[in-house]
């Protein structure tokens, strides 16, 4: 004998075969079952949707003729308050208050790039000119912890 594995034969396939009718006939895959999986792949899908997606407040700005919005997120414990304010032309300033509050490394990611701050010890944090547009906040908690990125929302 050499220790290679030798090409299955027909018998070995009709083996098989038999084998698989045996547990068919044992343990049936009951009929619904592909209709429950979908179900529960979809049910969990929204569930990330709606603790993902953003609660958006938008008031009149108390200095000024602007605007400001409060948007905020929440997910698997880490919540994140924004607020977006009018800034020069073309900009605005974004400030945020995370929970738990630590010193947390932020990204704001936009068309124009990337702009990269850090939370004070009270999780709070300002970028200012920013630039309008599409953006998302990258949150790297501090210590352990995997990266928490929000919805795309409009700057």
């Amino acid at each position: 004998m050499t220790g290679r594995p030798r090409p299955a034969g027909v018998d070995d396939h009709d083996l098989l075969a038999e084998l698989r009718q045996l547990w068919t006939d044992a343990d049936p895959v009951p009929p619904s079952l592909a209709v429950r999986v979908r179900f529960a792949v979809q049910l969990a899908n929204l569930e990330a949707e709606l603790t993902s997606m953003p609660v958006l407040l938008e008031v009149a700005s108390a200095r000024g003729d602007g605007t400001s919005r409060v948007l905020t997120f929440e997910r698997d414990g880490f919540a994140a308050l924004v607020n977006v304010t009018d800034g020069e032309p073309g900009t605005v300033r974004v400030d945020g208050w995370l929970a738990p509050p630590a010193a947390h490394d932020v990204e704001l990611l936009t068309t124009a790039g990337p702009r990269t701050t850090r939370c004070d010890d009270q999780g709070r944090f300002v970028i200012e000119d920013a630039h309008r547009g599409p953006a998302r906040l990258a949150v790297r908690p501090a210590g352990a912890g995997r990266p928490v990125t929000t919805p795309v929302i409009e700057l």
